[in-house]
């Protein structure tokens, strides 16, 4: 099979484009396939940082035949960027397969392209090779179909089709009102494509993606999709230039090899109806979304429906999967024995993206930041909160507490308007070297601090509160940590969103498993039981106070509860 290279357009999102090159990778046609990146120059200096970290990031990224790399100077925007390296790298090579840094593929994405591309190279009357469907139902569906035009979300073409691309959309319009052929563009009025192609003549989009789909539809071509999408994309969150938001329009991916590819070409009249029904009543239309379960991992279940992740998150799984699934498995009798029924985290640069997005919150840039995901509105851990201001106010107006399992400081910039009035603020974080030298270099300041371990945290900043939030389950020895807390004496120790097992169930050990649509991964979990845990606790501690804390999904079949729980040193309780 002759394979095409990849158009890769990137810009300033360097968390989007690493998920984008962690599923192309596991295309095992990636390894014969040329990566061409082509990198926009930044705006000014609200953007330097996002640039400079994709530039940096791009320089890493090895497992194709070959990368390829073009840095423009100045900012072109996605218009001219696209157009000008499509038409570079087709002029030279043929054909290709363009894909922007918001764009996650499924593992048989490149085998459906490539197939196809060869496929039809010699049919005309093919304009291209489209991975994405919206999310109609498949019942009785062909797995892939014509409809008239083209479009931009995974797709590729050959030379013969990008020369006809007509950049001048007034000349677009024209031919539209000639032939009379407004109404059957906007697909029987459904969908404003013809006043997507007047507001970019107009100046109020610089679309390039109106006129490469009027051009095909002009000229009567056609591109092939596929029933179930290849892709998805996962911009639809306020983070790109053109990224507005989406409940609907690209739920999630499939992992299906597409193995039929219709011999005759002519518009499926059955599937365009269901696309018009579609944007008449989207919500209608689309497959029934049945409740989800968001993975305690994520730290957070998602609430509002303003916040992009929980929206992709249950629209994704019930697209991929069609039923409900428990993102837990398993019930193991020794953590070694669950780590070797598991991946682990399989995503690089973690690390990079949680920095990359906590500098924004930092920055003022973004509100709230969650295990790398920026959200529109902070959720805050009430229990959480009012402890901290508890002890605040009984620590005459003095809060010195160390985060175990901080990261770079998501709780402590989650909480810090709230602690405006405390006169004295320290906030300590213990974590793993790497994200340690990385708070040192990036966030470290007079009231946020990073250290290696308990001890030296207590020897040099001597704190009376320790927090574990949504920490304790994942430790290998739980109760060696639990040891070592009691061992420090601290004053007050503080554990919020922790998951504990009710109806004298015995403490168990499952494997969690993360949407691949954050950084697939499946991690070990304890759910401790809730009366040994207590039991172990008031060897030196009370339990001053205890609430129920942010609901999160488990396993069906357990009776569990997350708790905030404060807990006071048994002498310091009693004054």
């Amino acid at each position: 099979m002759k394979f095409a290279p990849i158009c890769l357009f990137v810009y300033k999102r360097p968390d989007h484009l690493s998920r984008v090159i962690d599923f192309l990778l596991k295309n095992k046609e990636s390894s014969q396939t040329d990566l061409y990146i082509f990198s926009d120059g930044s705006k000014g200096e609200s953007d330097k940082e996002g640039v400079q970290s994709v530039r940096n990031f791009i320089k890493t990224i090895s497992g194709f035949a070959s990368v390829k790399i073009k840095l423009n100077v100045t900012n072109l925007g996605l218009a001219r960027s696209i157009v000008s390296g499509v038409t570079e790298v087709i002029n030279e090579r043929g054909r290709v397969i363009v894909l922007e840094d918001d764009i996650v593929v499924g593992k048989y994405f490149l085998h459906y392209m490539n197939t196809a591309l060869e496929k039809y190279s010699d049919k005309e009357e093919v304009a291209g090779i489209h991975g994405y469907n919206l999310p109609i139902s498949k019942k009785d569906l062909p797995e892939s179909f014509f409809l008239k035009g083209a479009d931009c979300w995974g797709w590729g073409t050959w030379k013969r089709s990008w020369d006809l691309l007509e950049l001048d959309g007034q000349k677009l319009l024209d031919r539209l009102d000639k032939k009379a052929l407004a109404y059957n563009f906007d697909l029987d009025g459904s969908h404003p494509y013809t006043q997507m192609l007047k507001d970019q003549v107009a100046g109020k989009n610089d679309s390039w993606a109106i006129r490469w789909h009027a051009s095909m539809f002009l000229e009567n071509k056609f591109t092939l999709h596929p029933t179930e999408s290849l892709v998805q994309n996962i911009g639809l969150d306020y983070s790109g230039t053109h990224g507005g938001k989406s409940d609907l329009l690209s739920p999630g991916y499939s992992d299906k090899k597409i193995s039929f590819f219709p011999d005759k070409i002519e518009e499926n009249g059955t599937i365009r109806n269901l696309i018009i029904g579609f944007f008449k009543n989207p919500n209608q239309s689309a497959p029934n979304v049945k409740k989800s379960f968001f993975p305690f991992s994520i730290r957070s279940k998602i609430r509002t429906v303003k916040q992009r992740l929980y929206e992709i998150l249950f629209s994704a799984r019930n697209a991929k999967f069609n039923v409900l699934k428990e993102w837990y498995k398993g019930d193991y009798s020794s953590w070694a024995d669950a780590q070797a029924d598991c991946n682990g985290y399989t995503a690089p640069n973690i690390l990079e993206r949680v920095k990359t997005s906590l500098l924004k919150v930092k920055g003022g840039d973004a509100v709230y930041e969650r295990d790398s995901v920026l959200f529109e509105e902070v959720e805050y851990s009430l229990p959480l909160l009012i402890c901290l201001l508890y002890v605040n106010s009984v620590s005459k107006n003095r809060l010195n507490l160390v985060d175990f399992g901080g990261s770079l400081g998501s709780t402590y910039f989650q909480n810090r308007k709230y602690l405006d009035y405390v006169s004295e603020l320290r906030w300590s974080i213990v974590e793993q070297k790497h994200f340690v030298d990385c708070g040192k270099e990036f966030f470290e300041d007079n009231e946020l601090k990073f250290f290696d371990t308990i001890a030296e945290c207590k020897n040099k900043n001597n704190p009376n509160l320790i927090l574990l939030s949504s920490v304790l389950p994942y430790l290998e020895n739980p109760y060696l940590i639990l040891d070592e807390i009691l061992a420090s004496n601290f004053d007050y120790v503080l554990f919020d969103r922790t998951p504990f097992l009710f109806d004298g169930q015995s403490d168990k050990l499952l494997i969690q498993i993360v949407p691949p649509e954050i950084y697939e991964a499946e991690i070990p979990i304890w759910f401790l039981n809730y009366e040994k845990f207590l039991s172990f606790m008031n060897k030196k501690y009370v339990l001053h106070s205890s609430f129920d804390s942010m609901e999160e999904d488990f396993p069906l079949h357990l009776n569990i509860k997350n708790k905030c729980l404060l807990f006071k040193k048994e002498e310091y309780a009693s004054k």
